[in-house]
């Protein structure tokens, strides 16, 4: 299991979360976390993600699933590249620097594609014309939600406490 950033948790299948630091809901046995970010008109925006950070996760990604909802989104971590053979509609794609900034969107990607990001670090798939939607653009800081913790840390959990 890949472990890194602010969020630690089991892959996308479900898994319980082994610790959580900021602002995560659950939805089904699926784990979100929120993203929030400064629009181009001064509102504030967030979106939904559900994060595939184990090989397995990042492996399967959408392959075989609808595109997301409005408001939620695939956070793929490591990722620089992706493809779209096997989902069956077409995505947005916003590739992330390691310093949290959209790099790049390629929006409304078809199916049977590859598209390259140099020097991202993470992707988000959002469907197709979501980006816009929300108002997210290249150069835009992404910022993972900074409220009080939702789950219990796996020592607390062992302990059979929250802290």
């Amino acid at each position: 299991m890949h472990l890194s950033g602010h969020f630690r948790h089991s892959a996308l299948s479900g898994g319980a979360p082994v610790a959580a630091r900021g602002r995560a809901v659950r939805r089904g046995a699926t784990l979100l976390h929120e993203l929030h970010f400064a629009c181009s008109d001064g509102r504030r925006a967030r979106i939904r993600v559900t994060r595939a950070c184990s090989f397995a996760a990042r492996l399967r990604g959408l392959i075989g699933r609808a595109a997301p909802e409005s408001g939620h989104g695939l956070w793929i971590e490591p990722c620089s590249a992706v493809h779209t053979f096997g989902v069956p509609e077409a995505l947005d794609l916003v590739f992330v620097s390691a310093c949290m900034v959209v790099q790049r969107i390629e929006a409304a990607v078809p199916p049977r594609r590859v598209r390259v990001g140099p020097g991202a670090r993470r992707v988000l798939e959002l469907r197709a014309g979501e980006a816009a939607r929300i108002g997210l653009r290249a150069g835009t800081r992404l910022e993972w939600s900074r409220a009080a913790p939702t789950l219990p840390l796996a020592a607390d959990r062992r302990q059979g406490g929250n802290r």
